[in-house]
């Protein structure tokens, strides 16, 4: 009896070891699944996050790509207006049209940024509207290009320099097509007779100077030159050197040209109202020239009076009066580099000239180019 309870006192007594060893177990593996279940669910998530998001991680398109986005929209609007109002038209005003529907064409080409510029215009809700929804009709047509002249000429003064130029150049442009469409057109009350852009209101470049002045101390604060800069010093602030060698090309682009007219009164014995015509040339260049000389010392430049000659290539001295046209050829270049490597009042004035130069050569020419003073076309854009 006494050995078979002690055999039996196992199974009716276990004791505590084995029953609590089961129990610990199943909490490890409880504890190991969960931990594997969220990081799991935190994979699932991050992939979920990523996908909704790729998008709100874009950077916002700056003043420049929405600038551009919107002048190219507006630029190929205008185009298909133009080439509408044309038609088959064999008038001046139609040939004119057409001619301004290429140009304003190319200008789109030139304004695209590599497809930057597209969804830029789409982030920004902006572009003109659409000329196959629309009825043009020229007078409504011209105050729309008017129009886009003045805010590209006014995006110019804001914008980093290679848009700058390009909004400038193409702005000024169309204010000359604005000006001759309107010329043709003959005035209508209800057209940009009343105001063809910034033309109308106070002479080309208005509404660069509206932006940020004309005064050459306007719309940046002066730089701090060295306290031994003196007259002729190669030393200049990091970022004046571009700047001083674009306002330098300027000062003596005016004062040279001036020369050049000098020369030619003296050698040629022109018709009196070219005499008269060549002596106006040498005042407003003098006069131009004068307003750039106001700029240097905002560059830490002397400002310096123009020399007393300025070396003239020999085909020019054989033939002055065939000469004087390619240089006044030269200026929307010149001052179209100086918009690009410039800020301030002294970009605004910059802008004016390149208005004021296209308007000068191109109002009358037969035709006007789609960006003056950039050699750039679209067929050499590598998106193009």
């Amino acid at each position: 009896m006494t050995s078979s309870i002690v055999v039996d006192a196992p199974s009716n007594n276990p004791g505590s070891g084995p029953v609590t060893a089961r129990p610990q177990g199943r909490l490890a593996a409880r504890a190991r699944r969960l931990v594997l279940f969220l990081a799991l669910g935190a994979v699932v998530l991050s992939f979920g996050l990523v996908a909704g998001s790729s998008g709100a991680s874009d950077p916002a398109p700056t003043f420049s790509e929405t600038a551009l986005a919107d002048a190219r929209a507006a630029a190929r609007n205008l185009a298909a207006e133009a080439q509408a109002l044309a038609g088959e038209g064999q008038d001046p005003l139609a040939t004119e049209l057409r001619q301004q529907a290429e140009g304003l064409r190319t200008q789109a080409a030139l304004l695209a940024d590599t497809g930057q510029a597209q969804r830029s215009s789409a982030a920004a809700g902006g572009g003109a509207r659409t000329a196959d929804a629309a009825d043009p009709q020229t007078p409504e047509y011209l105050q729309e290009l008017a129009e886009s002249a003045d805010v590209n000429l006014r995006a110019a003064w804001r914008a980093d320099p290679g848009t700058a130029r390009l909004l400038a150049a193409a702005g000024a442009a169309q204010q000359v097509w604005a000006a001759r469409g309107s010329a043709l057109a003959g005035p209508d009350p209800s057209g940009p007779a009343r105001g063809t852009g910034a033309a109308d209101r106070g002479g080309p470049g208005t509404a660069a100077a509206d932006a940020g002045g004309n005064d050459p101390g306007a719309g940046a604060d002066s730089p701090e030159c060295p306290d031994d800069a003196v007259p002729g010093a190669a030393e200049f602030p990091a970022a004046a050197p571009d700047a001083a060698a674009a306002l330098r090309a300027a000062v003596d682009a005016e004062f040279g040209t001036a020369y050049a007219y000098e020369v030619a009164l003296a050698q040629v014995r022109p018709p009196e109202p070219v005499r008269t015509q060549w002596q106006t040339r040498v005042t407003e260049h003098e006069s131009r020239g004068a307003d750039a000389v106001a700029y240097l010392p905002g560059l830490c430049l002397p400002a310096v009076a123009p020399v007393a000659g300025y070396r003239l290539e020999a085909a020019f001295l054989q033939d002055p009066a065939a000469g004087l046209p390619a240089l006044e050829q030269q200026f929307p270049a010149v001052y179209a580099d100086l918009v690009a490597l410039s800020e301030g009042g002294l970009r605004s004035w910059a802008i004016g000239r390149l208005a004021a130069v296209t308007n000068e050569l191109y109002l009358q020419a037969d035709t006007v180019p789609a960006v003056p003073g950039l050699a750039a076309v679209p067929d050499d854009l590598p998106w193009n």
